[in-house]
């Protein structure tokens, strides 16, 4: 039987609809990269490096089929299974797999760049559990101050799909199958692995966009403000200390008391028995009293007289809101102050000590045949 004229023009018609949906790109929307799962690994006591003071994975690995987190210590590497957090026996040297990736030219709509649509030259990453690319762009420190950074989400077709701006749990890992991120614990004993996924929200994408916009310009106010409040020509106390040619250098500030407080007395006790990485390293020691007598005797009477770099305070200048009860630390890079903290008793030996004698958590001084070294033990840094 012969269908009617009619039926078949719909027929057609919703096969054209068809076709064209398929082809269609997808509207642009708000994503997340979400915790779906965790499992925490406690490494065995051979396992742990005694010297560093958090517990870190150094990569990401595929053992006949399994994810295994690598850990660099004490001159050995271990692997422990993702799946069950637990030590894997017999293993050496496994390589790890690199995600596949490809460098390309999409045509996309990326708001936060400059322009709308536009050619963007990029190098994608595939995520096969997410069946998406990633492609990442990281904003102008120099212009924003801090390491800000977009992740433009591409589908298997090359079309926009969203943007995850200033990402706060991007992934420590990718292998291409599975995305985690690493928790550490304090104590040099457990990392929590937590495995993420991408997560289609229901915010509203030009809202989004907007705010990501807003942000980016109240970074760069905010940084352009930091940098004249916080630049060595407008600290007296870096004008007092006039450190040589030094990039990165530290001062560190303590008041004459009548009594020597237990933070003070660690400060000091740490200085005087690493005079020769204090005397040969970018440290500064400001002597802060009411006059220069009171300053040399406070130097004898505390044994500091072995520290080379020492400049003395008799005008109050190293003096802030919090009064002159605290040691203060100023760390300089580059010539921006990027630390300058009043410490605590509580946190001068978790905190400030480990400051004064590394550029972070992560590096450390030493003295080898008479020569200081900078040795990089990680790539993390201290963020207050």
């Amino acid at each position: 039987m012969r269908k009617p004229f009619w039926l078949l023009g719909i027929a057609a018609l919703m096969a054209t609809l068809v076709s064209c949906n398929r082809n269609a790109k997808p509207e642009p929307a708000v994503y997340e990269l979400e915790v779906y799962k965790t499992q925490k690994i406690v490494l065995n006591a051979e396992d742990r490096d005694l010297e560093s003071e958090i517990t870190l994975p150094g990569g990401l690995v595929d053992i006949d089929g399994k994810d295994a987190l690598v850990f660099y210590s004490n001159g050995s590497i271990s692997y422990y299974d993702l799946e069950t957090g637990k030590k894997m026996s017999g293993v050496n040297n496994v390589e790890p797999k690199e995600p596949v990736s490809l460098d390309t030219v999409i045509d996309v709509d990326v708001p936060l760049l400059a322009g709308d649509s536009k050619q963007l030259g990029v190098r994608l990453d595939y995520d096969e559990t997410n069946n998406v690319y990633w492609a990442e762009k990281s904003y102008d420190t120099e212009y924003y101050g801090k390491n800000v950074h977009e992740l433009i989400i591409v589908d298997k077709d090359f079309n926009y799909m969203g943007t995850i701006y200033d990402n706060k749990v991007w992934p420590w890992f990718w292998n291409g199958r599975i995305l985690i991120d690493i928790e550490h614990i304090k104590g040099n004993s457990a990392v929590t692995v937590n495995f993420l996924k991408l997560t289609k929200t229901d915010r509203d994408y030009k809202e989004y966009i907007d705010s990501c916009r807003a942000d980016l310009e109240k970074k760069h106010k905010d940084w352009e403000e930091y940098k004249e409040k916080n630049s060595p020509e407008n600290n007296p106390l870096i004008g007092l200390v006039k450190p040589e040619a030094d990039r990165i250098y530290k001062v560190l500030t303590l008041y004459c008391k009548d009594e020597i407080s237990d933070g003070d007395k660690m400060i000091i006790d740490s200085l005087i028995g690493e005079k020769e990485i204090v005397n040969l390293a970018p440290i500064y020691l400001v002597i802060s009293a009411e006059n220069e007598e009171a300053a040399t005797s406070y130097v004898k009477k505390n044994g500091l007289d072995c520290i080379e770099k020492i400049v003395f305070d008799t005008e109050g200048i190293a003096k802030t809101d919090a009064g002159q009860d605290n040691p203060r630390f100023i760390l300089v890079e580059d010539g921006l102050i990027t630390r300058d903290t009043i410490y605590s008793t509580k946190d001068i030996g978790t905190e400030m000590i480990p400051r004064l004698f590394g550029e972070g958590k992560f590096t450390r001084y030493y003295i080898y045949d008479g020569e200081l070294v900078v040795a990089v033990t990680g790539g993390a840094f201290f963020d207050d």
